[in-house]
């Protein structure tokens, strides 16, 4: 039966026009892109499968680039090593010669000159070897520098052995800082015969116990030195070189210079910040005439500072000029707390990613440190300045010459690994990139064919509704008649 209100073939028409439209979208879409997978609805196991090749075809490629920057980190260090052997070559032929007993001993002084030349030399090329910001041939083991507040270092640095006297120069220079948690401090010096006087501050700048910069006496160390008030003790003395704080300001409210009489194991006491601060006083300052602060009174030439317990970093100073002898004591003196900076040209191992697939652990190869350095050679303190220390000297220039070989050996394989690494990287990259083609390319012959296809049902389509509308109409103009 023919209906009016509803065109049961023209619906039909519209419903597959939707689903021919909808393909031929989809074959525009994917001949366009030259993809068969452009959104997880086209294939959803087959787009994480192509995600998961492309990462590995990405990481691959970083792998690679990071496997030439290793050939040329071996390369470089290999080159250096070659030219260190060389000269331990040379140097051998040095240490032969004068191990030869016709020489005399300006020959051996000549040949010396010239070997500590060549060890120079090496040292000059293990710490100048340097690519991507590394040294490969430099220490290992480097010898880190005392533990500084600006030049400043601390008391077990000066003193290492306790009770034992040490020479030292005088001037407007601190002697050492004492750390934070040191007990039973006991500081002597002696000023052997001139003038020394010994200074403790804090780093702020807070002078408590010495000889007086200010006042009517200033003391004649002080003044000998061009200082002669707050303003020029600042400038002069509580530099960051000193181990003072930057912005320091000289403050003697608290200072004490000693008691009425000398008194070497304690004149005056101060108790400042929980410590106990002890000062046998400037010995020269008792004396009737002060003898211009020469230091010549006999025992009273020596100063004392006794410290119980410090509870903050102090700075100790001794003024004056000339040299002067000084020993430490103490019941506990701990390590600063202040860590060192290691110096920059250092051979460490290095690592080199090999592997970094998806879902599986990350492979790498490390590469171990190869030290070239004078000192890992063990060719310090060698000379040919005799037949006996050339003789050691040939000893170890074969095994220093032994270990470059080794290093070299060992770079040699390295270089060959990551060669090897590279081209298998190139063939999974070239397998991947093929599998993840077949899985998410397009066909383009089938994509096109599918296009003609449905453009040629949509035609026919249109053609179909234009006479399914005409029906309709057709009955309405009967009735009309």
């Amino acid at each position: 039966m023919q209906a009016i209100n509803y065109n049961q073939l023209s619906s039909n028409n519209l419903r597959v026009r939707t689903t021919t439209a909808s393909v031929l979208q989809e074959s525009i879409e994917r001949l366009s892109s030259g993809l068969r997978i452009n959104s997880a609805k086209d294939d959803a196991a087959g787009l994480a499968i192509a995600n998961r090749m492309r990462s590995n075809i990405n990481a691959d490629a970083a792998i690679s680039r990071g496997l030439d920057d290793a050939i040329s980190m071996a390369q470089t260090a290999e080159s250096s090593l070659a030219t260190v052997g060389e000269l331990l070559i040379r140097a051998k032929s040095l240490a032969i010669q004068s191990a030869n007993d016709t020489l005399v001993e300006s020959d051996r002084i000549s040949l010396n000159s010239e070997y500590q030349n060549i060890l120079k030399n090496i040292q000059q090329i293990s710490e100048g070897t340097e690519i991507f910001g590394r040294y490969p041939l430099a220490t290992d083991s480097p010898e880190l520098p005392p533990v500084l507040i600006g030049d400043t270092p601390p008391l077990n640095v000066k003193f290492p052995v306790q009770g034992t006297d040490y020479s030292f120069s005088s001037g407007i220079i601190s002697l050492a800082y004492i750390p934070a948690g040191a007990r039973d401090i006991t500081i002597t010096i002696d000023s052997l015969g001139l003038d020394d006087d010994i200074q403790l501050f804090t780093r702020d700048g807070k002078h408590l116990a010495g000889t007086p910069v200010n006042g009517s006496d200033p003391d004649y160390t002080w003044v000998s030195r061009g200082v002669t008030d707050s303003a020029k003790a600042t400038s002069k003395a509580l530099t960051e070189a000193n181990g003072f704080e930057n912005g320091a300001s000289y403050d003697d409210s608290l200072l004490i210079e000693g008691g009425n009489a000398w008194a070497l194991n304690g004149s005056e006491t101060l108790n400042y910040n929980g410590m106990t601060i002890s000062y046998s006083g400037d010995g020269d300052r008792y004396e009737p005439d002060r003898a211009f602060n020469d230091g010549s009174n006999g025992s009273n030439r020596l100063e004392r500072v006794k410290i119980d317990n410090v509870t903050e970093d102090l700075i100790v100073m001794v003024v004056g000029s000339g040299s002067f002898t000084s020993n430490l004591t103490w019941g506990d003196l701990p390590k600063p707390t202040i860590t060192p900076t290691v110096p920059p040209k250092q051979s460490e191992p290095w690592q080199v990613v090999t592997s970094a697939n998806v879902g599986e652990p990350l492979q790498s190869i490390t590469v171990a440190a190869t030290p070239a350095d004078v000192k890992s050679l063990a060719l310090n303190n060698t000379d040919l300045l005799s037949i006996e220390t050339s003789k050691a000297a040939m000893s170890k220039l074969d095994q220093a010459l032994d270990q470059v070989n080794g290093y070299r050996g060992e770079y040699g394989a390295t270089i060959n690994r990551f060669e090897s690494s590279k081209s298998v990287l190139a063939q999974q990259t070239l397998a991947t990139r093929a599998a993840k083609s077949r899985i998410e390319d397009a066909d383009y012959a089938q994509e096109a064919s599918k296009m003609v296809k449905a453009q040629i049902l949509q035609q026919g389509q249109d053609a179909v509704l234009k006479i399914a509308n005409q029906s309709v109409e057709n009955i309405l103009a009967l009735l009309r008649d």
